[in-house]
């Protein structure tokens, strides 16, 4: 706090509690700024998810003039399939949708869930990211 006054009911529970998560809390306030293009925001690459984690002592709060060490969103192996039928849908269906729109997605949502509705898979919200990217990647000639 910028002053020295508390309440009457501050005790030492709550200025220990404060402690420890004032950090993440400037820290994400930082970032809001940032995000909403307000004067003096930083770009720390702070998340909501960020916040509570380090909130709650599960991830380090890096130095305050440091952003947090860039997402890691998993494998080739974990992804491969859903770059790989965008990208096989594209070839299929690229004459009729030359740019990925409403109409695509939906057929391949449709499709997606028709068939994998009995399996173990995951859902088209989790995975119509990476068919996307599939769809619309270009080779370098």
């Amino acid at each position: 706090m910028t002053s020295t006054w508390q309440p009457s009911w501050w005790n030492d529970s709550h200025g220990s509690a404060w402690e420890r998560i004032k950090e993440a809390l400037k820290r994400d306030w930082e970032q809001t700024k940032q995000d909403l293009h307000l004067p003096h925001g930083h770009e720390l690459n702070q998340s909501v998810t960020d916040t509570i984690k380090q909130v709650a002592g599960t991830e380090p709060i890096p130095p305050h003039d440091r952003p947090n060490p860039p997402k890691v969103i998993g494998s080739w192996d974990d992804v491969e399939s859903h770059v790989g039928y965008g990208y096989g849908a594209r070839h299929m269906f690229g004459t009729e949708h030359p740019v990925w729109n409403e109409g695509i997605e939906e057929k391949l949502r449709a499709e997606w869930e028709v068939h994998t509705g009995a399996a173990k898979a995951k859902p088209w919200t989790e995975i119509k990211e990476m068919v996307r990217h599939g769809y619309e990647y270009k080779p370098k000639s």
